[in-house]
């Protein structure tokens, strides 16, 4: 699998308290059916996880907001996954 990126996340669904807070509408998120190549990137060899860090598991439906991680390589996740958690604790979107 050829790629640009070594880390990508979507992590829109973390946001709606917040926007719901401000009176703000919540952001479009990535739903199951956006995933639908998720299962092929793993077997390449790509990390896809959600916010926690855990496998990615998400309800089969339309209506689901999902957020996910994903990273190149082990190496990469050792080094991103830690900052992005203590981001993620610090702004109160993870807890």
């Amino acid at each position: 699998m050829m790629g640009h990126d070594r880390f990508l996340a979507d992590l829109r669904p973390l946001l709606g308290p917040i926007l719901k807070e401000r009176g703000l509408p919540t952001a479009l998120c990535c739903h199951p059916y956006d995933l639908c190549t998720e299962l092929i990137a793993r077997e390449a060899g790509v990390l896809i996880t959600d916010e926690m860090g855990l496998l990615l598991r998400s309800p089969l439906n339309v209506e689901a907001n999902v957020s996910w991680i994903g990273y190149a390589n082990e190496r990469i996740r050792a080094l991103v996954e830690p900052v992005l958690h203590s981001a993620l604790r610090r702004h109160t979107l993870l807890t």
